[in-house]
């Protein structure tokens, strides 16, 4: 059920990003992160890879990338957070 709920989070935020990332090409990153590690969905939306040893572009393999969704909402950039909260309100990361 866990599962479940949490892939509903990830593509409610996949679908409310998708206005915000075609609204231009123009690349701003967020402060802090490594253009190694943006890809960016427009000027306002992108999603930040975590790991660096992730397997995309193998030949043998699929690989697995992980990370999180950012959105700039009015000049700030804000974290995506799709991790369902426990009941007592705390992500379960």
């Amino acid at each position: 059920m866990k599962r479940i709920i949490g892939l509903l989070l990830v593509a409610a935020a996949v679908i409310g990003i998708g206005p915000y990332a075609l609204s231009s090409n123009a690349q701003v990153l967020p402060p802090g992160i490594s253009t190694d590690n943006w890809i960016a969905l427009g000027d306002r939306a992108g999603f930040v890879v975590t790991n660096g040893d992730s397997l995309i572009g193998s030949a043998n393999s699929v690989g697995v990338a992980k990370g999180y969704f950012m959105l700039r909402r009015a000049g700030t950039w804000l974290r995506i957070d799709s991790t369902p909260d426990d009941a007592e309100g705390r992500s379960e990361r």
